[in-house]
Order: C-alpha cells, then structure tokens, then sequence
C-alpha cells in the first residue's frame, strides 16, 4: 500500500508598518467638514486611496452622529481604516476598528533646535511599526524627479524631500514629508512638511501655484500678492502663518 503526504501548508503572516493620515474632527462638526471640503477643493485627490485613521479625542458624540461623521467621509471618498480615542459606545460591528499605539512620524528636519510638533487636520502617523521599523522610517531620503509633473500626476513622498527638475502642470500635485524644491515654473499644488516638520519649506523659481501648504497653513493662487507671479519664491512657516518670500 502506497501513502500519499500531502505537501503541508505554510501559514504566513508578518507585521508591517505604514503610513497613516490622522484626522482630528472637531465640533461643530458642520464647521470641521466646511473646512475639509476647503481643502479638498484645492487638492481633490490627497486622501484618496490613501489610509485615513479618526482621532476621536476631541468628539464626545453619540452613536447616530458618529455613523452621520462616517457617511460623510465616505460621501468624500475618505475611508477610514480605524479609529482611536473613541468611546465605548462607538465599538462595533459595521464601525472602523479601534486602533492604539502609534507614533507622530518626525520628518528630518534642516535644524537642530526645529520644533517638531503642531496641529494640523491631517497628521501622518506610523502605526503598528517596530522600533527597528521606526528607525528606517525616520531616516531622511531625497526624491529627485527630472522632468515636467503633468496635469492630473501626484508625487507623494512622505519619508523626505522632493526636488523637481522641471514645471509643475496645473492640476499636478506633490506631497512631501520635507522640503520641495521646484526648479521650473509650479503652477499645480505643493503640500510640504506633512509629517510633521514644521521646518520644511518650499522653493521655486517661477510661482504660479495654485496651492502652497506647510503644517496645515496654506495660501492659494487667489490670495498671493500678485508681485509674486512669476518670481523665484520661498514658503516657510512663521508661527501659525504661512509666509512667502520673493527670492528673486
């Protein structure tokens, strides 16, 4: 008689870190969501497909008005993944998970004596990640990208600086965990410091952006001193204020 072993089978599963946008809603929610649909008409694609945790330490609310809190970040195509600080009343089937033990993510900073904390409606964590996971997040990296960003592209890169060597199309967007320096004419979106450096700034030689954005402050084309068109310009935070500089 001949046995027959079948090959046994290799359960395989590991622990990963990622990177994760939080946001923080505040009362009156109507307000917080008039804010949101702000921001999300000048950058219409940052959450989407994009990992969002709520933190819910700000919110004492009951279950219908969390579910009506959800709705309307589906509504906008936000999908939460989990939440933290919520109540207990706010657990269960049909609700984001409950999720605890992540990081503020600290970008490389250009100073030493930079502080590294602030407020802001969209703050990137690291969840779940190990110390040696925490450790190669927080090393700094550079993106370099020659060549033109085109309408409708978006770079994101959240572990460090981004350089462009070429325009920056209308309805193109970056995202950076640093600094961005544009070297041609950006005429899209540039969000920069987004986890957490409130020393990040933006450079570029020819401002005609539709939306600069540094730590939660951000200016558009509409509300730019039109002496800046066209010139070689700098962003940077000045306490909660985000102030440009012409260069050249």
């Amino acid at each position: 008689m001949t046995a027959h072993v079948g090959q046994a089978q290799t359960l395989k599963f590991r622990a990963q870190s990622l990177l994760a946008y939080v946001l923080e809603p505040v009362q009156p929610i109507a307000d917080w969501f008039d804010a949101l649909d702000a921001w999300l008409a000048r950058s219409p694609t940052f959450f989407i497909a994009r990992p969002v945790i709520l933190d819910m330490a700000a919110l004492d609310i009951a279950l219908k008005e969390y579910r009506d809190l959800l709705s309307g970040l589906a509504r906008r195509h936000i999908r939460v993944m989990g939440a933290e600080n919520v109540g207990r009343g706010l657990v269960g089937p049909h609700l984001p998970p409950v999720v605890s033990g992540g990081r503020p993510v600290e970008a490389p900073t250009l100073r030493e004596d930079a502080p590294t904390e602030h407020e802001d409606a969209a703050t990137p964590r690291a969840e779940g990640s190990s110390p040696a996971a925490q450790t190669l997040a927080e090393k700094a990296s550079s993106l370099v990208v020659e060549g033109n960003v085109r309408s409708g592209q978006s770079i994101v890169h959240p572990e460090g600086d981004v350089t462009i060597v070429g325009r920056v199309a209308s309805g193109a967007e970056i995202v950076a965990g640093g600094t961005v320096h544009v070297y041609g004419a950006l005429q899209g979106r540039v969000i920069a410091g987004i986890s957490g450096s409130r020393s990040a700034r933006i450079f570029c030689t020819e401002a005609r952006a539709e939306l600069l954005c540094i730590g939660g402050a951000y200016v558009t084309a509409e509300n730019t001193n039109s002496e800046m068109e066209g010139r070689s310009v700098e962003a940077r935070l000045e306490g909660d204020e985000l102030k440009l500089r012409i260069l050249s």
